[in-house]
């Protein structure tokens, strides 16, 4: 709570800064997440995708559809898709403008429209065995943003649940639950008139629950907080340089019934911390963006008497590279490469004793092939439609001609209106 507390403190400061920035140009209105993976995964531009995380964006992309078509599932003409999601914003007056999100359990993003990001529901399931409580599904959010004097702030709900009834023809009947509630704030505008702050944070409650007529009931509860910043520091109308910061914490409890009685025990606890500072460089129809990381990813269960210690799995990565580029070919074509990579040093500790414990570390890269990243993006009037590329279709030349491979990876549309 004393993160979002100072998201809060953060939020009421921006009100007293200037009102306008030099160089905060009109964004332009289409992009997605298959824009930014084609870009190495980027965070150091602009691009809707960030309503997500920040739902005062979406004072910049209103009258505005996005959605994602996602990636196969399996094979090529299979029906559905991976990460798909549709979201729409609509402008309902000068400074007021309101939305939604629809996402699946697949959902790429983050933030509260991310479902069970720590899969609470497994860790249930896994407790009481078999598959007592429904997979949560079919999230909707709704946000809105307010522009007071260039100011803009935003605020999202979000609100998820399931239901599995269990009614034998005899013996009593048992019903387990999950649901999820969650809430953004965000800020955008001019810190001074060549800096732009872009602060969001988020809390989520995910919570499950199972009785039958045999055993005290059973609560699963988790605490999930997040926040995110960036600055565009511009030193010049083309050139800018972008500091990022995000952090993650989770942490629960879990409240086990049985036949005696209800045990509480701690859940694993996350915490991810992520530094960067990038460029973002534009000048005609090419942009430039990218730069390195510093991510710190600690994953802790906790003890267990007389039989573990607490256990850590730290992951450190630096240098983690995320760098891309964009430029126009045509008035109605886009093309783009990124590349990401990262150097990691892993730490893994298991149980030698009740008391005592091992440690392994070792150095990884990710990912363990490749890096690169292609994509296009076509136009047409308020339409586009971006896309990841299949390396592959570049190395097969000639054989793609009647070839059985998928020529794109991830798409995105939207449409601005």
């Amino acid at each position: 709570m004393k993160g979002m507390g100072v998201v809060l403190i953060l939020l009421v400061f921006g009100i007293y800064t200037s009102n306008s920035a030099q160089y905060f140009h009109k964004v332009e209105r289409t992009g997605g997440y298959a824009r930014i993976l084609s870009m190495g995964s980027n965070r150091f531009i602009a691009d809707p995708y960030f309503t997500i995380l920040n739902p005062a964006w979406s004072s910049k992309y209103d009258n505005f559809v996005l959605g994602d078509i996602g990636s196969t599932v399996a094979n090529n003409f299979e029906k559905g898709g991976v990460g798909e999601f549709i979201s729409a914003n609509i402008r309902a007056n000068r400074n007021f403008v309101f939305g939604a999100f629809l996402t699946r359990k697949d959902f790429s993003g983050g933030s509260i429209a991310k479902l069970d990001r720590f899969n609470l529901v497994g860790e249930t399931n896994s407790t009481i065995g078999g598959a007592p409580v429904t997979p949560l599904d079919n999230n909707m959010e709704l946000f809105a943003s307010y522009n007071v004097n260039g100011h803009t702030f935003g605020i999202g709900v979000a609100y998820a649940s399931s239901e599995k009834e269990n009614k034998p023809a005899t013996g009593g009947s048992s019903i387990g639950k999950a649901s999820q509630i969650g809430i953004n704030v965000g800020y955008l505008s001019s810190f001074t008139k060549n800096i732009i702050l872009d602060i969001s944070g988020y809390i989520i409650f995910p919570s499950t629950s199972f009785e039958n007529p045999q055993s005290s009931q059973t609560q699963f509860s988790q605490t999930v907080m997040g926040i995110n910043a960036r600055g565009f520091i511009y030193t010049s109308a083309n050139f800018a340089v972008v500091p990022v910061v995000s952090f993650v914490k989770s942490s629960g409890t879990a409240d086990i019934g049985d036949a005696t009685g209800v045990t509480t025990t701690d859940l694993p606890s996350f915490t991810m911390f992520n530094v960067g500072v990038g460029v973002n460089y534009k000048i005609g129809d090419f942009l430039l963006a990218g730069g390195p990381n510093f991510d710190l990813v600690l994953a802790t269960e906790p003890a267990v008497s007389g039989i573990s210690p607490k256990l850590t799995t730290k992951t450190t990565s630096f240098p983690h590279w995320n760098v891309g580029v964009e430029w126009n070919l045509i008035d109605w074509l886009v093309a783009r490469m990124g590349y990401e990579i990262s150097t990691n040093t892993q730490s893994v500790e298991s149980t030698a004793s009740q008391t005592t414990k091992n440690e392994v570390i070792t150095t990884t890269y990710s990912p363990l092939n490749g890096g690169l990243s292609l994509g296009v993006g076509f136009r047409f009037g308020g339409f586009s439609l971006d896309a990841t590329v299949n390396e592959d279709v570049l190395r097969q030349g000639f054989n793609n001609i009647g070839g059985g491979g998928a020529t794109f990876s991830y798409l995105t549309a939207s449409y601005a209106f």
